[in-house]
């Protein structure tokens, strides 16, 4: 009987399990284009645009700019977004660049050297907080050129 019920729970839940996989939130990231782009033509906020339940944006973004040329940016996410989602969105298009020795729980990063950029995810902790960062346990990706504000000199 134990058995018989053991089975049962496990055939019960692997549709759950399964669901919960497809359901994962749809990460819009601001469009990497922008970094190092001097071209009104080229200022399309969203890496795509998509009209999806599950779309999460967002909460802010910083963008470090020289003379109008965004060569950095940070988007900071609202403190439900789950990591792994962050981490998942990052890698469906970067994930051959990320860096080893980085996929540490809290902070990850990926050296895209074609593009020449990087990408850091990290979530800050109460000393990011305390210097007035962002809340604790909120997740944050900074898009950066190589070479950061030298990089719009081109």
């Amino acid at each position: 009987m134990k058995k018989l019920l053991a089975v049962l729970l496990l055939t019960l839940s692997l549709p759950i399990c399964q669901s919960a996989k497809e359901d994962r939130a749809i990460i819009i990231l601001p469009n990497l284009k922008l970094l190092r782009c001097k071209s009104a033509e080229c200022y399309q906020l969203w890496s795509e645009q998509l009209a999806h339940a599950n779309a999460v944006f967002p909460k802010q973004l910083i963008f470090d700019s020289d003379q109008g040329c965004p060569y950095g940016i940070t988007a900071i996410c609202e403190k439900s977004v789950v990591l792994d989602d962050l981490n998942a969105a990052i890698d469906d298009q970067y994930g051959k660049w990320k860096v080893s020795g980085f996929e540490k729980p809290q902070h990850r990063l990926w050296r895209v050297e074609p593009e020449k950029f990087a990408i850091q995810l990290a979530v800050l902790d109460k000393k990011a907080e305390t210097r007035g960062l962002g809340e604790a346990g909120t997740s944050q990706v900074i898009l950066l050129a190589f070479g950061g504000r030298s990089a719009c000199a081109h």
